[in-house]
């Protein structure tokens, strides 16, 4: 996971590495976080239960799947990952699949005026 990390920070993202199912969703309800990386071998291991917890935030993040399991193919399809990695993978592999997910995220302010039907709540009749 540090050369992970390092080239995630070579590459100008900023990395936060946490440890635990309960750690990583309290610092997700922080906000902030653009996309989460899982490194996870055992579906058993709660990979299911920590993405439907994220699912539940109101920015819930992307998230890419690193698994060396058999499984972990139909794992990433079944708990809806923006990306999947067989693991061993290369530190650049990663940062491409980072690159591509956080490329597509499109935050929209609440109540931010959209071009085609102007200011939220207002009625142009």
């Amino acid at each position: 996971m540090e050369t992970w990390t390092e080239t995630l920070t070579a590459r100008g993202y900023d990395v936060l590495a946490v440890n635990g199912v309960i750690n990583g969703v309290e610092r997700a309800r922080e906000g902030g976080i653009d996309v989460v990386v899982l490194d996870s071998y055992d579906e058993s291991a709660g990979v299911a239960e920590l993405v439907a917890e994220l699912d539940r935030l109101p920015d819930a993040p992307p998230v890419i799947l690193v698994s060396g399991s058999p499984k972990g193919p139909g794992l990433s399809v079944h708990i809806g990952a923006a990306g999947f990695l067989t693991k061993p993978c290369e530190p650049d592999d990663l940062a491409a699949a980072v690159q591509r997910v956080a490329s597509v995220i499109v935050r929209v302010p609440t109540g931010a005026d959209d071009e085609l039907t102007g200011p939220r709540g207002r009625d142009d009749d």
